[in-house]
């Protein structure tokens, strides 16, 4: 990708401006960066996917039986129709699993890393309907797909990380509006909020549906705990601390600044190998978000789609698949991700990665399995992992 080119999702603006002044730093109010995109799921339809016992829902009440009431899904009829009239808003979690058509709307944001979008939630509030002043500890588009929503949005430095007490939500208790962050948008506008943005969506109407596309942003406290359990799982005895000793030592009880320094230069050398680094990242990147529901083919059924692969039926990257690639130039290897699982390839297969990642719909008649001695074992690996399944036959 151009960095340079301007982008339709960005309304006009390039990658490289939004990177340089917006990403990370402050606020962007994107006016028609979604007008394009068709509403992939009609509220009703969203509701009814509430109901699924699979999915993950809630639905917050400002003034319900308590103030900011919450109630967790799966919901059913009777829920809905005791709702009250207005103030209240039903949130459906990685609703791009779920629905292809969504998608689309996910994949406009791939000037940024695919394997960082996390999912895509869904709300639908009545008007009036809000969940609160609140932050989120990552990056955000708030993309309004239907109806409006006012937004009011406070840089870190403006609050204090104090919640309303007594409520099961973390609702900011001092939430004191900057009115130069004060923002209404209508169907097809986006909001982007960089992390710790304290920000509070009001819907404005009765049919106000916002797509939310957040990243995911592991803290560093479990990068190191992750990347120190890859590491330990296979212990070198022979590697241990032992700091020479100094000519002169205050007293024999006395820890020195020359031990500490040899211990963390133990420390630094274990943890110095980009291609441990790498995967960890990308295992974790690509850890689906609801493993329960990716589990793994058997034998008997990845040589079954292995056939129909090769017989030319339809496939597709469903929208909970996730991967990402390493390629590591001073080895010549790439490391394909896949739902947490990870696969070393030559580098000459990147491109083939690179079509995986990119396309929505495979038909693989025409691929020569005989041009690269691990293609046939990359396929399995993908189908394996259900990183592309067959497309259900449709009863005529």
């Amino acid at each position: 990708m151009n960095i340079d080119t301007p982008l339709t999702i960005l309304a006009g603006m390039s990658a490289k401006t939004f990177y340089q002044e917006y990403w990370q730093k402050k606020p962007l109010l994107i006016r028609g960066g979604a007008k394009d995109i068709d509403l992939p799921i009609a509220a009703d339809e969203l509701a009814g996917l509430a109901m699924e016992d699979e999915v993950e829902s809630r639905i917050v009440i400002e003034q319900g039986e308590t103030p900011w009431q919450l109630l967790q899904g799966p919901f059913n009829e009777d829920t809905f129709a005791t709702l009250p009239e207005r103030e209240w808003t039903l949130l459906v979690q990685a609703v791009d699993h779920w629905v292809p058509e969504v998608q689309t709307l996910k994949e406009r944001f791939h000037f940024l890393p695919s394997w960082r979008v996390d999912d895509v939630m869904v709300s639908y509030a009545t008007e009036g309907g809000s969940v609160g002043p609140h932050y989120d500890q990552y990056d955000v588009f708030l993309v309004q797909m239907a109806g409006k929503r006012r937004w009011q949005v406070l840089a870190p430095e403006q609050y204090q990380d104090s919640n309303i007490e007594g409520i099961k939500l973390h609702i900011l208790d001092n939430f004191d509006v900057d009115p130069e962050q004060d923002y209404e948008l209508e169907a097809g506008d986006i909001l982007y909020l960089p992390p710790n943005f304290a920000h509070n969506g009001r819907a404005l109407d009765s049919e106000c549906m916002t797509f939310s596309v957040g990243f995911r942003a592991p803290s560093v406290q479990a990068a190191l705990q992750g990347i120190t359990d890859k590491l330990c799982e296979d212990i070198n005895e022979k590697n241990r601390f032992a700091a020479p000793e100094p000519l002169e030592r205050d007293h024999h009880a006395q820890i020195q600044n020359s031990d500490i320094e040899h211990l963390r230069q133990k420390l630094l050398t274990l943890i110095d190998s980009p291609t441990e680094l790498a995967n960890w990242l990308g295992e974790t990147m690509s850890e689906s978000k609801y493993p329960e529901y990716s589990a793994q083919l058997n034998d008997e059924e990845l040589a079954e789609t292995f056939a129909q692969a090769q017989n030319g039926d339809t496939f597709i990257r469903p929208g909970d698949a996730r991967l990402c690639y390493y390629l590591n130039d001073a080895e010549s290897t790439c490391t394909l991700y896949c739902n947490g699982n990870a696969l070393e390839l030559d580098a000459d297969l990147v491109d083939f990665v690179q079509a995986i990642c990119d396309q929505e719909e495979f038909d693989f008649s025409g691929l020569d399995l005989t041009k690269h001695s691990q293609l046939p074992d990359t396929l399995r690996f993908l189908l394996q992992h259900q990183a592309i399944v067959a497309l259900p036959y449709e009863d005529e």
